[in-house]
């Protein structure tokens, strides 16, 4: 199984709640907080790829946080 990794852009909302984007893929998401954000993230990518009709990959989590 190949692994790819991908990048999540997080953008704190002025009006609460998070922003996620990853451009790799081109995939805009949102959650209440940062895990949530994050977990739609890897949710919406897993769909982008099996739309796109690719097998056998698995996103690989690694999580770094800059303040």
């Amino acid at each position: 199984m190949k692994r790819i990794t991908i990048t999540a852009e997080l953008i704190q909302e002025e009006e609460g709640g998070y922003t996620v984007y990853c451009p790799e893929l081109d995939i805009y998401t949102q959650g209440d907080d940062i895990e949530d954000a994050i977990g739609n993230l890897k949710e919406a990518s897993e769909l982008h790829i099996e739309e796109l009709g690719i097998e056998n990959i698995s996103l690989k989590e690694a999580h770094r946080r800059e303040l």
